[in-house]
């Protein structure tokens, strides 16, 4: 069975919508992966939830999941401000991440060629492993 000792899951603390937590949490126990919850403060990105802190983007993943899934993966909480490329990046370099888990939510021909996505974008900037699980447009 392959393992990675370090996964990183970026989340979006802004999404009206975290039950996609539970499936990373999932992936993680299974992989016999250290989940890694990285809550980038993009400010290029427009609004975004106002926390500095870990323990703010713990309390959205407990909200989320179920605790005995939380209890199993003891998941690492961590925030940074900046781009989310680059943070993601310089996390990974960091704490020796091995894979990035990311949602890819598929969007409109418009939407695609008027913004960036930033599942596309963290593709772009590292040279690691990384699991992209799609998302369905009606969560």
């Amino acid at each position: 069975m392959v393992t990675f000792k370090n996964i990183l899951f970026p989340i979006n603390l802004d999404s009206t919508n975290l039950s996609f937590v539970k499936k990373v949490l999932d992936i993680a126990l299974q992989l016999n992966g250290r989940l890694h919850i990285l809550y980038v403060n993009d400010e290029q990105a427009g609004y975004r939830h106002p926390t500095d802190r870990e323990d703010a983007v713990a309390l959205k993943v407990q909200e989320a999941v179920p605790e005995d899934l939380l209890s199993k993966v003891s998941p690492v909480y961590a925030i940074a401000k900046g781009t989310l490329a680059e943070q993601i990046e310089a996390y990974c370099k960091k704490e020796s991440i091995e894979l990035i888990i990311v949602g890819h939510k598929q969007r409109s021909m418009f939407y695609r060629a008027v913004f960036d996505s930033p599942d596309v974008n963290i593709i772009d900037s590292v040279n690691i492993p990384i699991l992209v699980i799609p998302k369905k447009m009606d969560e």
